[in-house]
């Protein structure tokens, strides 16, 4: 009996150490993992921190906001658009984003506007970006149109290389005055150069010459 209780108290004790290295393991690791997962960013996905000012535009903020900053606009304004339809009413919000360019063109400002060009020849959204391009090339704002062949979808705009506008409103009067809508508004003049950066790139790569010209022939 005495050998037996000896052997089950020598298992316990053992089957204790054992239990007590197993819990400090992993207590040690409850407070590792959190700082190595966080410590550890995605492959292939840059990180950097910004502290510059970031606004958040809620659907109609973001028409209040923009035609703050395009009527303020000093030097340049950069807009890739997926859509700019002005052929509702003249008061409507997307004409008046279009009057605030032509007047920002002709108070010196540089303009300058990338439309998507679809490869259809009786898309809807040609004929919406074509009547637009059209009065704001006579107004003096220089338009530009994606190629055919790749969908440009991006809604962004940089200003004055300060000001950055982006998300999933489009220059149509339902997404600035009725959709759901939300976009930011960040005040960075590195993303805006990032921003301006990938634009001029769509519009180096398609060609074209300033006024849409080549992509209208094509299409045409």
């Amino acid at each position: 009996m005495e050998m037996a209780s000896g052997f089950h108290g020598g298992k316990y004790a053992n089957l204790a150490v054992m239990l007590s290295r197993i819990f400090a393991i992993f207590l040690a690791l409850s407070f590792l993992l959190p700082s190595l997962v966080l410590s550890e960013p995605q492959k292939n996905v840059p990180l950097r921190v910004m502290e510059d000012k970031v606004i958040i535009l809620e659907d109609k903020a973001y028409f209040d906001a923009l035609l703050d900053k395009v009527n303020g606009a000093k030097s340049n304004i950069l807009i890739s658009m997926y859509i700019f339809k002005t052929t509702s009413k003249e008061s409507s919000s997307a004409n008046q984003i279009k009057k605030a360019l032509v007047k920002a063109a002709k108070r010196g400002v540089h303009v300058k506007v990338l439309l998507e060009l679809e490869g259809g020849r009786s898309s809807s959204l040609n004929k919406e970006n074509r009547y637009t391009a059209d009065g704001l090339t006579k107004g003096g704002v220089k338009v530009y149109f994606d190629s055919p062949g790749r969908r440009t979808h991006t809604k962004a705009i940089v200003i004055d290389n300060r000001y950055t506008f982006i998300g999933s409103h489009n220059l149509t009067t339902g997404a600035l005055h009725y959709n759901n809508e939300l976009s930011l508004m960040m005040d960075s003049a590195e993303v805006a150069r990032e921003t301006a950066r990938y634009i001029e790139e769509i519009i180096g790569r398609a060609g074209n010459t300033g006024k849409g010209q080549k992509n209208l022939d094509i299409i045409h």
